[in-house]
């Protein structure tokens, strides 16, 4: 049988990120945890679909709806929630008496497969799953949260393509208007909050895979970093 390659060296081979971007996420995952799959997400190297993609296209990994069908009750009793929120995962189906169908955004992780396997004592077939969609279908099914799947359009959208709805004139408001720069401004906000996020994470594993290639340690970082605070 020929040996199951890790997911980054998967990634590389699609083209969907390069080897500094791979030894880059390595870098941020041994020194602060998490799936390697979310790292390169986050630190936007690669988009989650496109590496669901790659996945299924490569191992024959089928892709799994977790929502519709919704998944019985005596199903999702098989892994008690701290355990699917520890490794992130969703039981789906059962196969046969001793096979479950276990949907992950990873299903080259070996460690989780046999974790759950040791839990349930049933042999563990992967589905292949977004990150965000099982982190929403463990709200759903374990927390009993609403989760709502599709993006309605807005009034606006929805009275311009209807044939029952007429729309004569739009007169500016000043109320309105205020109101959306108000919006406009918040949404900026949050933006720009997002962005210096990333970039602190881009930052992180940028120092953590310098100080690995003892290009400095952290003692000395941490040093120049206090000069740069007193103006030196």
């Amino acid at each position: 049988m020929a040996e199951r390659k890790k997911l980054g060296n998967l990634l590389m081979e699609a083209g969907l990120i390069d080897e500094f971007q791979l030894e880059t996420a390595l870098s941020h995952q041994r020194n602060w945890g998490g799936k390697l799959g979310a790292i390169i997400v986050e630190l936007e190297f690669a988009r989650e679909e496109d590496i669901a993609r790659v996945i299924s296209e490569t191992m024959g990994v089928p892709y799994v709806n977790l929502f519709e069908p919704e998944i019985p009750p005596d199903v999702i009793k098989l892994l008690k929630a701290d355990m699917a929120k520890k490794f992130d995962v969703i039981p789906v189906r059962k196969e046969s008496t001793n096979t479950l169908v276990l949907a992950m955004s990873d299903p080259m992780d070996i460690g989780t497969m046999d974790n759950v396997r040791f839990i349930t004592g049933l042999t563990i077939k992967p589905a292949l799953s977004m990150a965000a969609e099982i982190k929403d279908a463990i709200r759903k099914y374990y927390d009993g949260e609403t989760v709502t799947r599709t993006h309605p359009n807005s009034f606006r959208e929805t009275a311009m393509k209807s044939t029952h709805l007429e729309i004569v004139r739009e007169i500016p408001d000043i109320a309105t208007t205020e109101w959306n720069q108000q919006a406009q401004q918040q949404q900026d906000s949050n933006s720009l909050r997002q962005d210096m996020a990333n970039q602190k994470t881009i930052l992180d594993a940028l120092i953590s895979l310098l100080i690995e290639k003892d290009f400095f340690t952290r003692d000395e970082i941490a040093k120049f970093i206090e000069q740069k605070k007193m103006g030196l």
